[in-house]
């Protein structure tokens, strides 16, 4: 068994709180430092499947990439599901630990490894220029490739049927830039660095728009499948730490809530 609080440095250490947006919501969202923990369960998302799987499977903490508390609650009554899953996480003794965008900024973190499914690369610096930290990734391809290689890649790498994406898939490319998750906005950054390709999820129309008048090639990820790999990464990153002081877990109930018809 190992006590929260050295769990909880231990994340603190490997992605600092102050790499976090100002929006964000990190750390230690619900627990006791000093209790003793014996089995995590990971999970993106922590939601009532979440807990319920947690409950059953006995665990003491969950670790979760999205923040269950991510804006204030005025109060804590079972009307919604953050407020019931509050509750039952309490009721059950059962800790949160959220690492999220400090997660993603920081080096060889969520982002450098979305990067890494894709693309062997050099020359790799955060998108808004820090070469150590900072939210997207923006390298030269070791290797140019075709828009259809890196298409193929995306594809097979993240399981995904069909994917939306922007440009000529002979289009020959040369510098990358991505962001993990719903990074839609990054693109107006990865083209002034001179991106020949920009990945990310959450892309809205103005940005498919951008892409295409200003000849840069665009893939979409969905947010989803770019995110789950978190619980894999983190699971490792724990078991090289703690060893088998602590049994650890990947979730097997978050699920991409978008259907295709």
């Amino acid at each position: 068994m190992v006590k929260l609080n050295k769990i909880a440095n231990f994340l603190e250490n490997i992605a600092p709180s102050c790499l976090a947006e100002d929006y964000d919501n990190v750390g230690l969202l619900i627990g006791d430092n000093d209790k003793s923990i014996s089995k995590i369960l990971v999970a993106l998302d922590a939601d009532e499947a979440v807990v319920n799987e947690a409950k059953n499977k006995k665990c003491d903490l969950v670790i979760s990439h999205h923040p269950l508390i991510f804006k204030p609650l005025k109060k804590v009554v079972t009307d919604d599901s953050v407020s019931r899953t509050v509750i039952d996480l309490i009721k059950n003794d059962i800790s949160l630990i959220s690492i999220h965008t400090n997660f993603d900024s920081v080096k060889s973190g969520l982002c450098d490894l979305f990067l890494d499914k894709i693309a062997d690369t050099k020359e790799r610096t955060a998108i808004e220029g820090d070469e150590e930290n900072g939210l997207g990734r923006i390298a030269q391809l070791t290797n140019p490739a075709k828009l259809s290689d890196i298409l193929e890649t995306v594809r097979r790498e993240y399981k995904i049927d069909a994917l939306r994406y922007v440009g000529n898939p002979q289009t020959v490319i040369n510098k990358i830039a991505v962001c993990n998750g719903g990074g839609a906005d990054f693109i107006y950054s990865a083209a002034a660095q001179g991106a020949d390709i920009y990945i990310s999820g959450d892309i809205k129309y103005h940005h498919a728009r951008f892409a295409y008048e200003n000849g840069i090639s665009l893939i979409e990820i969905p947010h989803y499948n770019a995110e789950i790999i978190f619980c894999d990464y983190i699971k490792e990153i724990l078991k090289k730490e703690f060893g088998d002081e602590l049994d650890i877990c990947t979730t097997d109930q978050n699920i991409d809530v978008w259907n295709i018809f």
